[in-house]
């Protein structure tokens, strides 16, 4: 019924008129939507370090466990929003855009967006709104800076959750050879159309939003190109995102759930196995038909996976 109504509203937009003010309109107008089916509101962090965080956060004060999620490369909060509307009420949700990324400010190519840099910002965000314990997941580049926290501050993480994550970050052939092709990286589109190509690289099957919010999300992406840029420079030349063989993994003995998309395009199904011998305490599991973002491509299975790991942790965890 509530997905009806979202498309009711998208309809009448584009009845009214369709042009980019009224289709801007309902992008933002569905995007709310979706964060209020999850229960879900967008909040304003100021931290120590300069940044003003934009987070999206279960409603209400924190009665159950708490999971953080942080999303990937050129990517933002959102990309959660779905996975986190299927276990609403059973965990309290801190998603945060990460700096350079969706609404989180200052965005400039003046800072270090290492993965070891975005680690200790995370942390620095969590301390100020008094997250102490907590599930941690991370998708792609997320997955590399959750890696990271469990190695700095290994006490405070309840478990590790690595969805199709760097770390290891063996590229596909097929993705390599579009780098190699190429002097634009197709993850970082330099108009809204470009954005299209982008998802198709990212997602093996539908993200169940109309063609024309891609676009709409194509334009904020766009605007952001020239950060998104030094964003990849930066990450790319952070050793934490090639561990392989470096003695790291096998020192992180935090419970670990590996979810990967099996059609993932861009980090191979090789990275699995490798963090499946290297991790001490993981489990996989690979979901069909699926791509780079198995959250907001399949949310109620990633989210089911998740949820039973999630129930073996804590009851591990309770006295």
């Amino acid at each position: 019924m509530a997905i009806h109504r979202f498309l009711l509203m998208v309809a009448a937009a584009l009845l009214l008129g369709g042009c980019d003010t009224t289709r801007h309109w309902a992008y933002q107008e569905g995007m709310a939507f979706e964060k209020w089916r999850a229960g879900l509101e967008d909040r304003q962090v100021e931290t120590r370090d300069g940044f003003d965080w934009h987070v999206l956060a279960s409603k209400g004060p924190v009665q159950a466990p708490v999971v953080v999620l942080i999303h990937g490369f050129g990517a933002d909060g959102t990309n959660w929003v779905k996975f986190a509307n299927q276990l609403e009420d059973q965990y309290y949700f801190v998603i945060p855009d990460l700096p350079g990324h969706g609404r989180t400010t200052p965005r400039t190519t003046d800072l270090n967006y290492g993965i070891s840099e975005q680690a200790e910002r995370v942390f620095t965000l969590l301390d100020k709104i008094g997250v102490d314990r907590f599930h941690v997941a991370g998708n792609s580049m997320g997955g590399a800076i959750a890696i990271e926290m469990a190695r700095r501050q290994p006490d405070r993480l309840l478990s590790l959750g690595l969805v199709d994550a760097a770390g290891i970050t063996v590229q596909t052939p097929e993705f390599l050879n579009a780098l190699e092709q190429s002097d634009k990286n197709p993850l970082i589109p330099r108009n809204a159309e470009q954005f299209h190509t982008t998802l198709d690289w990212a997602a093996s099957q539908s993200v169940g939003v109309p063609g024309f919010v891609i676009t709409e999300m194509g334009k904020e992406k766009a605007a952001n190109a020239e950060v998104a840029d030094k964003v990849w420079q930066d990450m790319n030349l952070d050793p934490a995102l090639r561990l392989k063989g470096r003695g790291v993994l096998p020192r992180i003995t935090t419970p670990t759930l590996i979810l990967w998309g099996r059609e993932d395009r861009l980090l191979s199904l090789e990275n699995v196995d490798i963090f499946q011998k290297e991790l001490p305490d993981s489990r996989a599991v690979i979901l069909d038909d699926v791509g780079h973002i198995p959250m907001a491509e399949a949310p109620e299975q990633s989210a089911e996976a998740f949820a039973e790991f999630w129930r073996d942790v804590d009851g591990k965890a309770a006295p």
